[in-house]
């Protein structure tokens, strides 16, 4: 098949903070070079018309952006430090903070102090997909090229080094074959890839296994956050109130927390988060996310208050010890991709932001040498390890391993190594290693839904926005069904169908076999990538849709 070519001198995969602010800074550091050459405080070449290009598979750029978000601006400000005068999109800045425990039953522990990672006064509450829009409204002012719409598929190789990316193809049907709107997807080909697709990034994850980048470092592990917006009565949202804590309704042996935001206007955010190598087979994010709303702290709050938008995601939190090799040949991996976020201070924008710098100022490197090897490419870890990114990640990178034992072991040792050091890596295993038989399973509270405060899975996947086209191959990839309706059903119950928070996978009766068999409804799915993560047998692959499907998160 012949396809387009497009030659561009850096390419960056996913519109996300990362690759948004490298970009932005990328563009400062070619004009600062031009200028420099031309008035001849250096010797060099001007680098004409660099051709710098964002690769998006939402149907714009933010349309697949989610997070809390209460942003640190340590890394925004240097790449742009009058950010604050160019319109920052602002919902509220943090005014009141409280850390709580919640107990079964209905009762709460409030901290007496709040943990230093946790103090946020004065910092922005913000939407992540409205900070992204306004990033990429920079960017083009720069002479960023975005391209929203499409889906990176395949890396592009000569050799061993990685020379871009190819393009979803769009237009095939479910058969597998071109329908009459057909249209071959593009190579972009670059001097250097950088790749920022959020969690389990699908080509991050091709790059690490093809050149073997994570010999050396633990296995990147994940939670599942669920978030909600609720539209509260006018009036009723007074002050930037930031809330996080911990407890009910996650069992101890669950790694996991909360949070809930004031934002804008009259409405509140509300996420739960849960390690995805909890042991309970019969573990549900978006249940356990309703079951919090009832909780009468909570409900004291948001009780008047409608759900009005949803989305879920995967979120790193193996951090600095889950981190591959961040370089190869033609290639650098940045933000959510390579695991950049702090679990003790549940941040990680500010770290995907500064990590898309430092790979911006080794991709400019390779453009001022003419060499994009991991020789000149190494420059983006070497400025990693002198900048404030390591002794902030480095001192959180035993954390996740530490709650393994369960949460209050996992506050003392954490407690311990914050004031003695971190010590030695810890090994951690993938999290799907950690489900228990479906023997082992514990009931979930019980939860009555109302359909405004209290929402099942299909109303919230609506609120979602997510829309795929029908017409073509399934974007879930099971290698083999009869898994499903065998040894999975038998030996852990189908935990997909409840730990899916969009209620993709289903087992339905099948006339013809006479059992329960898998049905796969990739229309719901939301790209949290939690089926790839979680899945027992891994045989549950994530891949791009079509460019332009899934969420459209919006104000999230």
């Amino acid at each position: 098949m012949e396809r387009e070519e497009m030659p561009v001198d850096v390419l960056f995969v996913g519109a996300g903070p990362a690759c948004l602010v490298g970009s932005i800074h990328l563009m400062n550091l070619i004009e600062v070079h031009n200028e420099a050459v031309q008035s001849g405080q250096i010797e060099g070449e001007i680098l004409e018309e660099p051709m710098i290009a964002v690769l998006e598979k939402g149907s714009e750029v933010g349309s697949h952006q989610l997070s809390g978000a209460v942003i640190d601006p340590i890394a925004l400000a240097e790449c742009m430090p009058d950010w604050k005068e160019r319109g920052f999109p602002v919902e509220r800045w943090v005014e009141r903070e409280e850390f709580v425990y919640l107990r079964d039953g209905g009762g709460r522990v409030k901290a007496p102090w709040l943990p230093p990672e946790l103090i946020n006064h004065g910092k922005p509450i913000a939407s992540l997909g409205k900070v992204c829009k306004w990033l990429a409204e920079v960017a083009e002012e720069k002479g960023v090229n975005i391209f929203p719409g499409f889906a990176g598929t395949e890396l592009l190789w000569d050799g061993d080094q990685c020379v871009g990316v190819r393009t979803g193809d769009k237009g095939i049907g479910r058969d597998g074959l071109p329908k009459d709107n057909f249209e071959p997807g593009m190579d972009l080909t670059a001097q250097v890839t950088i790749l920022g697709e959020g969690p389990r990034g699908h080509l991050s994850r091709r790059l690490i296994e093809r050149k073997k980048l994570d010999l050396h470092s633990n296995p990147m592990v994940y939670e599942l956050g669920c978030k909600e917006i609720l539209e509260m009565p006018p009036g009723t949202v007074k002050d930037g109130l930031v809330i996080h804590g911990v407890g009910w309704p996650l069992p101890a042996d669950t790694f996991g927390g909360f949070f809930l935001y004031a934002m804008g206007g009259d409405h509140y955010c509300i996420g739960l988060l849960a390690a995805l190598d909890g042991g309970n087979p019969d573990m549900d994010v978006h249940h356990h996310l309703q079951a919090l709303k009832t909780h009468p702290y909570i409900k004291d709050i948001l009780g008047g208050g409608k759900v009005i938008k949803y989305g879920a995601k995967a979120v790193t939190i193996g951090g600095w010890s889950s981190m591959p090799q961040l370089y190869t040949d033609g290639a650098m991996i940045v933000g959510d991709s390579a695991s950049f976020l702090n679990p003790l201070k549940i941040k990680g924008i500010h770290l995907s932001m500064k990590s898309g710098m430092l790979a911006a100022e080794a991709a400019f490197k390779a453009l001022v040498e003419g060499d994009a090897s991991a020789a000149t490419l190494r420059h983006y870890k070497e400025q990693l390890d002198a900048s404030w990114i390591k002794p902030e990640m480095e001192l959180a990178k035993n954390m996740h391993a530490n709650f393994e034992a369960g949460f209050f072991a996992g506050l003392v040792k954490t407690g311990m190594q914050y004031l003695f050091g971190p010590g030695d890596t810890k090994k951690m295993s993938p999290d799907f290693t950690h489900l228990r038989k479906k023997s082992e399973a514990r009931p979930l509270p019980p939860v009555e839904y109302d359909g405004t405060y209290l929402v099942d899975k299909l109303s919230d996947v609506y609120h979602s926005g997510t829309v795929h086209e029908e017409q073509q191959p399934a974007h879930l990839k099971i290698i083999d069904t009869e898994i499903c309706a065998t040894t999975c059903k038998e030996e852990y119950g189908n935990p997909c169908t409840r730990f899916c928070p969009a209620q993709v996978y289903n087992m339905r009766p099948n006339e013809e076999s006479g059992r329960d068999e898998m049905e796969v409804d990739f229309g719901n799915c939301v790209h949290c990538k939690t089926c790839d993560i979680r899945d027992p047998y891994q045989i549950i692959t994530w891949v791009p849709p079509e460019g332009g499907n899934g969420p459209e998160y919006g104000m999230m």
